[in-house]
């Protein structure tokens, strides 16, 4: 049977007339079963925490597998984070929640829990149809799937990341085959989907009125184009080829849908790019790779001084999010993947490039999730990395290895530090499933 935790919420008003709130959550290994059944667990630990209070734990027995516990919020209406925690002398699990409000929701969390430094294939939910190579983009606690099939009616399907839940969206879309699909968040409502058999589009999760706007990109903006989010800003579309030539254009799209044209300092099919602060550094490509930052505000990109990587198509570049950046993967002029890679610092004001660690197992197809520094699956590959800034030294660690292969796989990583892996290709077929992986510790609350 499911294990169950029922939290209770009493909420006051001025006139100290009280309401009840229930909220469910079951606690469920990867085939939607007791997590504890089987086990020697014997206690289960529950922290949370909503909105700025200070975090809560708390603590009960388990007794042959079951449990008891009813919490008490102290207010509903929050911004909530839930940890959960099963241990025993030789068992140990945990998993979290993606931060959420519970009146919002329908009332009930799916907590999939799996051992530290380890995934859990998930057997009791499936993507609507078998993808590789398509956009996965979280908005809020939903996440967007698009592409990466054949000729279907699910094109397009969302992922309920509390109730662990997958299913085409209710509207007519009226979606053709898109095929090969990237995606990136314009903002937390509106995502663009930039794939390689339709026009690009706008997709807004939160207004059914506006799910699908038309967006005009630039010519040539598609597959061999680097995408990237821009908080505040919008989303880029840089470079990429038409007509056998690489382009130099770049497409800002703003929320509402609103596209500003740019320009690089040269053009560029297969760069890379990603953001840092609101400015954006560009690398690499089908030209001699080297770099150059798109400054906020600017119409064109600077070049930055003494980059000279040769060629490096289709790249990995992960970010800090503010000053570092290392270049990784790509293939070179003749095809071969390249393990040598590029690190920047001090970016953008006074950038910096330099030689990175070798990538001793590189691959192509692999999943960098938003707002990450993971490098997941690839090409045969089942392993997980992540890339890790030392003071000034910067390198590549191994994660952990997922149960299955996975190229082209799509992801998003919580709040907490575990992450969803979804679909991919695993050398022998296109798969339709997900697996649930926590690192060797999540983020305390």
């Amino acid at each position: 049977m499911l294990l169950l935790g029922f939290l209770s919420v009493a909420a006051f008003s001025c006139q100290e007339s009280v309401a009840r709130f229930v909220f469910e959550a079951r606690i469920v290994d990867g085939g939607n079963g007791n997590p504890a059944a089987e086990t020697d667990a014997t206690t289960l630990r529950i922290g949370i925490q909503e909105g700025e209070l200070p975090a809560q734990e708390y603590e009960f027995p388990i007794t042959d597998g079951d449990f008891d516990a009813l919490l008490e919020f102290a207010a509903f209406t929050r911004p909530t984070r839930i940890r959960v925690e099963i241990a025993g002398a030789t068992t140990e699990l945990s998993s979290a929640s993606p931060i959420f409000v519970p009146t919002a929701s329908a009332g009930l969390l799916r907590l999939v829990t799996a051992a530290p430094s380890s995934c859990e294939r998930v057997t009791f939910d499936f993507l609507e149809a078998p993808r590789a190579l398509f956009g996965m983009v979280r908005s809020g606690t939903f996440a967007l799937i698009a592409g990466g099939t054949g000729q279907s009616d699910a094109q397009i399907e969302f992922f309920d990341l509390l109730e662990w839940e997958s299913r085409l969206f209710s509207d007519d879309l009226s979606v053709s085959d898109l095929g090969e699909t990237r995606a990136v968040s314009v903002d937390e409502a509106e995502i663009l989907v930039v794939s390689a058999n339709a026009a690009p589009f706008v997709f807004n999760m939160l207004d059914p009125t506006r799910r699908i706007v038309p967006v005009v990109l630039h010519s040539g903006a598609g597959p061999s184009s680097a995408l990237v989010s821009v908080r505040g800003v919008g989303a880029m579309v840089i470079g990429g080829e038409s007509g056998g030539e690489a382009r130099s254009e770049v497409s800002l799209v703003a929320p509402g849908a609103v596209v500003t044209s740019l320009q690089l300092s040269r053009p560029r099919a297969g760069p890379a790019a990603t953001a840092l602060g609101t400015d954006v550094l560009v690398v690499g490509g089908d030209a001699e790779g080297d770099a150059e930052l798109l400054f906020d505000g600017a119409a064109t990109g600077q070049p930055v001084e003494g980059v000279m990587d040769g060629v490096r198509e289709d790249g990995l570049l992960v970010s800090d999010g503010e000053s570092r950046a290392i270049l990784v993967g790509g293939t070179d002029a003749a095809g071969a993947v390249r393990q040598d890679s590029l690190r920047f610092d001090g970016c953008p004001s006074a950038c910096v490039a330099g030689v990175g660690p070798a990538w001793t197992a590189a691959r192509l197809d692999v999943l960098q999730p938003a707002d990450s520094a993971l490098l997941v699956g690839g090409e045969s590959s089942s392993m997980v990395e992540e890339v890790v800034w030392n003071d000034a030294n910067v390198e590549i660690q191994p994660v952990l290895e997922m149960q299955v292969p996975r190229a082209g796989a799509g992801g998003l990583v919580l709040e907490s530090g575990a992450f969803i892996v979804a679909g991919g290709d695993d050398g022998v077929s296109i798969r339709d499933d997900f697996e649930f992986c926590v690192p060797s510790a999540l983020e305390p609350l």
